[in-house]
C-alpha cells in the first residue's frame, strides 16, 4: 500500500504530462540491458539453428565422404584383383615367349643341321666325281703311254723288218694307231 500512497503523491506533485530525463528513475539502463540480453538470446537462437545446420551439414559430408571412402575400398580391391590377374597374364606371356624362343632355336638347329648334312653330302659326292674323273684321266694316260710305247716299238720292229706284208701291216695299225691318238 505503501507504494500507491507514493504513486499518489509523484501523481499529485506533477500535474500533467512531462519527460523524466533522470535515467536512473526511468530505468533505462534496465531496459536497454534487458533489450540487449533478448537481442542475445534471439541471437543464440538463431546461432542454435544455424549450427545445427552446420552440425547436420557436417554430418552430410562425412556421411558422403565414408560412402566414397567406401566406393574407393571396393575400387582399389578389384584394381588389385585387375593386377593380380594383369601378373597372372604376363607371367603366362613370358613362359610361353621362352617356349616358343627355344622352339625356334630347336627350328634353327634342325634346319642348319639338315643344310649342313647337305652341303657337306654335295661336297663329298663333288670330290667323289672328281675323284673318279681324275682316275679315268689317269687310266687314259696310262693307255696313251702304252700305246705310244707300242707304237715306237713296233716303228723300229718295222724299220728292222724286211717282210713287205709284215710291213705294210704295221704301217696301216701305226696309222690307227696315231688316228686314236689325236684328241
Amino acid at each position: 500500500m505503501q507504494i500507491l500512497s507514493e504513486a499518489q503523491l509523484l501523481l499529485s506533485h506533477n500535474e500533467g504530462f512531462s519527460l523524466n530525463t533522470n535515467i536512473l528513475e526511468t530505468n533505462v539502463i534496465n531496459q536497454a540491458i534487458l533489450i540487449a540480453a533478448l537481442f542475445a538470446l534471439w541471437n543464440s537462437f538463431n546461432i542454435n539453428g544455424t549450427l545445427l545446420e552446420k552440425q547436420n551439414n557436417k554430418i552430410l559430408l562425412v556421411q558422403d565422404s565414408e560412402k566414397r571412402l567406401n566406393e574407393a575400398v571396393i575400387k582399389l580391391t578389384e584394381t588389385k584383383k585387375q593386377l593380380s590377374q594383369a601378373q597372372v597374364i604376363i607371367s603366362e606371356i613370358k613362359n610361353e615367349t621362352k617356349q616358343t624362343k627355344l622352339d625356334l632355336l630347336n627350328i634353327d638347329y634342325t634346319e642348319a643341321k639338315t643344310e649342313l648334312n647337305r652341303k657337306f653330302n654335295v661336297a663329298a659326292n663333288t670330290l667323289k666325281s672328281r675323284e673318279r674323273l681324275i682316275i679315268t684321266e689317269i687310266k687314259q694316260n696310262l693307255a696313251l703311254l702304252a700305246l705310244k710305247k707300242v707304237v715306237s716299238i713296233l716303228e723300229i720292229k718295222l724299220q728292222n723288218d724286211s717282210d713287205s706284208w709284215t710291213q705294210e701291216y704295221m704301217q696301216e695299225s701305226i696309222k690307227m694307231l696315231s688316228i686314236m691318238n689325236r684328241p
